[in-house]
């Protein structure tokens, strides 16, 4: 993308994200206030918040790279924690809702009277927070990488401030207008396109070879191949090859391969 329409862009989002936290805001008096916004949020609003939730970095960024790279059997991951989301529903949201509890320590502490447990139980939430905190700064800052040329280190920089000024200031209703306004925005980024894809090919004239274009990469890449595989070349190509291609076996072999089909083993 352009970055003189990339940074635009991007401010844009983080403007409205701002905004939006701002209209979920209210002043946070009490525990309730702040770990579930007063239990005034509404069945639709809860499932916007929890699908912008699904419709993470991990959707965007990380299964789109598996299923470029491990092919369409990684699409099973999504179904895995869509699966993960239900028993989290029906095991562990429904109880603590029931307890009075408003954290999951607090919930430990209470059923099993252990200081212990909850302290364990605490530790246990910082850590699986973290593990799922690294890579969504990761994914912020590899994507404002790409759109814009910044530093790796921006990106994150800037969804923590962002994220933790709205937690700080509105608690947990802020949250949940954010990422239900995050859901119907991310929904529309990728039914855009997909309606243009679609239009295209179904037009008359389209060209569908465009369609079945392999994909490409812009740099060096390391590609095993896990059966018999056919390279099908326009103009030669140089590469490292560990493996048998054209019937021959090569051991870390630069090769330059003229233009037209060359049989290429498994391995």
């Amino acid at each position: 993308m352009n970055p003189s329409y990339a940074v635009p862009a991007v401010a844009l989002v983080v403007v409205a994200t701002v905004l939006v936290g701002a209209f979920g805001l209210r002043i946070s008096r009490t525990t309730s206030d702040f770990y579930v916004a007063s239990r005034t949020v509404g069945p639709r609003l809860n499932a916007a918040a929890i699908s912008g939730e699904y419709l993470s970095a991990a959707s965007f960024l990380g299964i789109a790279g598996l299923v470029l790279v491990q092919g369409p059997d990684m699409l099973w991951y999504p179904v895995g924690y869509t699966a993960g989301y239900l028993v989290l529903l029906l095991f562990v949201a429904a109880p603590l809702r029931r307890s009075g509890a408003y954290t999951l320590p607090d919930f430990a502490e209470a059923r099993l009277a252990s200081p212990a447990v909850r302290r364990l139980a605490g530790a246990f939430v910082v850590g699986v927070g973290w593990l799922y905190l690294l890579p969504q700064l990761q994914g912020a800052g590899l994507t404002l990488t790409v759109l814009t040329g910044a530093p790796d280190w921006l990106g994150g920089v800037i969804v923590a401030a962002v994220v933790t000024a709205t937690v700080a200031a509105g608690g947990m209703r802020s949250i949940t207008f954010v990422q239900a306004f995050q859901y119907w925005l991310k929904l529309t980024a990728l039914l855009v396109p997909a309606l243009f894809l679609i239009a295209a090919w179904q037009a008359d004239g389209a060209p569908r070879q465009a369609f079945d274009e392999p994909a490409g990469f812009r740099e060096q890449r390391v590609v095993r191949v896990d059966g018999p595989v056919d390279l099908r070349l326009r103009s030669p190509l140089t590469v490292t090859v560990d493996g048998t291609v054209d019937g021959r076996p090569h051991h870390a072999a630069r090769l330059t391969l003229p233009a037209g089909t060359h049989p290429t083993e498994p391995g």
